[in-house]
């Protein structure tokens, strides 16, 4: 796939407490890392991107 298709994509997330997640349902991190290299499903890989969102003040 090149690099213009990947920019593209939309990667959906319901980590709600992530900053990347600004809308509530796909992150806006300019790139993502998951990790799970021994993973057989999608429930057992991470989003190594994940930042917590910083409380309001």
């Amino acid at each position: 796939m090149s690099d213009s298709k990947k920019r593209g994509a939309v990667i959906g997330c319901d980590a709600e407490n992530c900053e990347f997640n600004e809308h509530g349902a796909s992150c806006t991190a300019s790139r993502i890392r998951v990790d799970g290299r021994a993973a057989h499903t999608t429930g057992e890989t991470c989003c190594s991107t994940f930042r917590e969102k910083q409380a309001k003040s």
